[in-house]
């Protein structure tokens, strides 16, 4: 029996809010195999770690996803985005983005750093790290790393052959960062960021949620969006 675990995306952050990041995908490579008995396991999906919805707190950050076997596989959640009060990136996966400072460390596998903040009058955070790539900084475009193409593990992994796989050809992708006026694109599936209201849910498994934009201090209407859950699959011969 082969299994992948993907971790779920984190929360975007509010108000110059930073992208969510991607969830860790387990193993490093391909997938982990076992050998099971026929029985009962242990598979905990997490769900995706909620947008900051004030400025005081960072995005979510969700628990771990995992399968329980011989021994035990277990994916990182992403790392939620920063908020205008709240600037360091809750420790994830794929790190966060930041609106000021270096975005978060990543931790796993196939995760990737967030992007850095705003410098002068570019007001714009950076996006959530991606399994295949970093988060963007705001000085830049603050866009969302890229994800992991679901046909490159597997190439049965289509909606064709899998309706919960409907819409979906990439995981683990990064949130986009808010900003004023501005904001950058998530990866495909995960949340865009905004600049002038709330942040983009993510819609693949894994993926960060977009930031909420710099228009409204108090953080009214300018919440980060919410990162997709985790993913475990399980691969055997019939």
């Amino acid at each position: 029996m082969q299994i992948a675990v993907f971790g779920a995306g984190g929360g975007g952050g509010s108000v110059l809010g930073g992208g969510g990041g991607a969830g860790a995908k387990e193993p490093a490579s391909g997938y982990t195999t076992q050998t099971l008995s026929a029985g009962s396991y242990t598979v905990t999906i997490a769900s995706g770690g909620s947008g900051s919805s004030n400025r005081q707190n960072s995005g979510g950050k969700p628990s771990d996803t995992s399968f329980v076997g011989t021994s035990t596989i277990s994916a990182v959640g992403g790392s939620g985005g920063s908020s205008w009060e709240s600037p360091n990136p809750v420790t994830g996966g794929s790190g966060g983005g930041a609106y000021a400072g270096a975005g978060g460390s990543a931790s796993g596998s196939n995760t990737n750093s967030g992007g850095s903040g705003l410098s002068g009058g570019v007001l714009r955070a950076g996006g959530g790290g991606g399994a295949t790539a970093a988060g963007a900084s705001g000085f830049t475009s603050g866009n969302g790393g890229a994800g992991l193409t679901l046909t490159t593990l597997d190439t049965n992994l289509t909606s064709a052959n899998f309706t919960t796989l409907t819409g979906m050809t990439v995981v683990c992708s990064g949130g986009g960062g808010g900003g004023e006026s501005l904001n950058g694109s998530g990866g495909t599936g995960a949340g865009n960021g905004s600049g002038s209201s709330t942040g983009g849910n993510a819609t693949s498994f894994g993926s960060g949620g977009g930031g909420g934009s710099g228009t409204n201090a108090s953080g009214s209407g300018s919440s980060g969006g919410n990162g997709f859950k985790g993913l475990v699959i399980v691969r055997y011969a019939v």
